[in-house]
């Protein structure tokens, strides 16, 4: 008789699976849920089928749930280089705008030293004059170029929230796929390529040229 140290074994065995890189949370939806709860009451119903059909549906789980983690990693690392790549773009105009300004506030410094007050002041206006038009410049550049980075950085997060649903959408589906079957194995079903009998019930009548019926699992 299948012990319920297996049991536990074989139902510690698919909590693995399903977190092995607790780094990345895996989606989930009720229907999972409800699946999971199912196959934990199917597997103490019928302990017998247990081990075999963890033993065959675990480790597509387990490949499920990798498959996501690696999905969900390259999605995060194109993001991550997709937007330095942006940054590196707009670095070298940004320091240009920072010692255009820095050489604007600098030519204020020989007005400074201009002893005689009138011809000081004199220079001040002529210098502030000169550097409002480079600063208005400067602010209307860096005003235009912003935007553009903001626009740049929002298609990317654009793309990565693709790429995650993506990755989310198809975790989900096999994992609800894989947990249907499991639990119609623990069921009694057959496993995929596992031959069905095709025993003749006494009571039901097979039309002429069937010999039995093929179970298919995509």
């Amino acid at each position: 008789m299948f012990s319920k140290t297996s049991l536990l074994l074989a139902m510690l065995g698919l909590g693995l699976v399903m977190g092995t890189l607790p780094k990345v949370k895996l989606p989930t939806t009720p229907k999972i849920h409800r699946l999971e709860q199912q196959t934990e009451l199917l597997s103490v119903q019928n302990p017998v089928a247990t081990q075999m059909c963890f033993g065959f549906y675990g480790p597509i789980l387990n490949n499920v749930s990798t498959t996501y983690e690696i999905n969900y990693s390259v999605c995060a690392n194109n993001y991550e280089m997709a937007s330095q790549n942006i940054y590196c773009r707009w670095n070298s105009t940004l320091i240009g705008l920072s010692h255009e300004g820095d050489s604007g506030c600098n030519t204020f410094v020989d007005c400074a030293t201009i002893v005689d007050y009138v011809e000081a002041f004199e220079c001040f206006a002529r210098v502030g004059a000169q550097e409002s038009k480079t600063m208005y410049s400067i602010s209307a550049n860096a005003t235009q170029i912003a935007a553009t980075i903001q626009s740049d950085l929002l298609l990317v997060e654009s793309r990565r929230d693709v790429c995650v649903n993506d990755a989310e959408r198809d975790f989900v589906e096999d994992t609800t796929s894989t947990y249907e079957h499991l639990n119609a194995c623990l069921n009694g079903a057959a496993l995929p390529n596992e031959p069905v009998s095709t025993e003749q019930p006494s009571t039901t009548e097979i039309p002429q040229g069937t010999t039995g019926f093929r179970i298919y699992w995509n």
